[in-house]
């Protein structure tokens, strides 16, 4: 089924004869060995190029790794990828890490557009019209608990419902609860951060936040922040993704970054929570869960440092 898929040449256009050539000189049988590797996870179909080419363009963003970005997004944008995604991706960035990060691969992406004679597109066309959006019927997207939780009236009357809304349609639980503490410890900034971050940023709408969630997933593992993998994980599986779709990314990113912040924790961290969302039968054989369940819970329970309890996302 693999053989089947994109070749690494369709995501390393440049680089891939390069390294191809280097490895052999250095050593033929790793040559060989990596080329393999790579070949079988980039034509895994499990997630669309598409996305896979969104997933590597917010990856060496976040890493700032200029060289391959700029091949990727030169890649992607023959492939058909929208660059108007290809921006908001890398515009995305800058939550987690910044503006100096973004404006290096901004810099990069505006290159590649020259060199192919593209223009920069106009993302205020592309963003979701907020004239569009209505209270009621984004309530009905809130989870029962936060829709009668006694805080919430107040909340929103003090913050606006816009921000919130965003958040509580992809945290529940936890974004009112990081609301409540925020608003304790200083209101000025919950209000700040809610305008940039819930709206400003996740509700520009360019990307579905499906994709969207899948390209955090991947930049957080490639920075080895899992605390916030895990949070994205399950956001992207309550925003429509699919938890193979999920494990895919996390496959995918040992071919780019490796395995030291993916193997086993990333499978673990996975596995808890779509068997807390009830979804665990979709990626392994319900008769195997039992046992797997136990493999799980006995790495977790070696690893160091204090584990989150991922029953309860507060």
């Amino acid at each position: 089924m693999d053989e089947a898929g994109p070749r690494p040449d369709t995501f390393l256009p440049d680089s891939k004869d390069r390294l191809a050539d280097l490895f052999g000189r250095l050593d033929p049988g790793f040559a060989d060995v990596w080329d393999a590797h790579l070949s079988r996870l980039l034509a895994r179909q499990q997630i669309d190029v598409r996305t896979r080419f969104l997933i590597l363009t917010a990856q060496y963003t976040v890493t700032e790794r200029i060289e391959p970005l700029e091949e990727t997004l030169g890649a992607a944008l023959e492939a058909g990828v929208d660059p108007a995604e290809l921006l908001e991706v890398v515009l995305q960035a800058y939550v987690y890490t910044g503006p100096w990060v973004v404006a290096g691969a901004g810099e990069a992406y505006l290159r590649v557009l020259a060199k192919r004679g593209i223009a920069v597109p106009e993302m205020a066309a592309r963003k979701r019209s907020q004239a569009e959006r209505d209270l009621e019927r984004e309530r009905s997207t809130w989870s029962d608990g936060d829709r009668g939780d006694s805080r919430l009236a107040e909340l929103l009357d003090r913050y606006g419902w816009r921000a919130i809304s965003n958040g509580l349609r992809l945290r529940p639980g936890h974004h009112l609860n990081m609301i409540d503490t925020l608003d304790a410890l200083d209101p000025g900034f919950l209000k700040t951060w809610l305008d940039a971050v819930y709206e400003g940023m996740y509700g520009r709408g360019v990307v579905d936040d499906r994709t969207r969630l899948l390209c955090v997933v991947g930049a957080t593992l490639a920075l080895g922040e899992t605390h916030q993998s895990r949070r994205h994980m399950r956001a992207a599986l309550r925003a429509g993704a699919e938890p193979r779709e999920v494990l895919e990314v996390v496959f995918h990113t040992t071919a780019f970054f490796g395995h030291p912040y993916v193997m086993p924790a990333a499978f673990d961290d996975l596995l808890r929570i779509a068997d807390d969302e009830g979804r665990i039968t979709e990626m392994i054989d319900p008769a195997r869960v039992a046992d797997v369940r136990r493999i799980v819970a006995a790495r977790v329970s070696r690893r160091d440092g204090v584990q989150d309890d991922l029953s309860r996302d507060v």
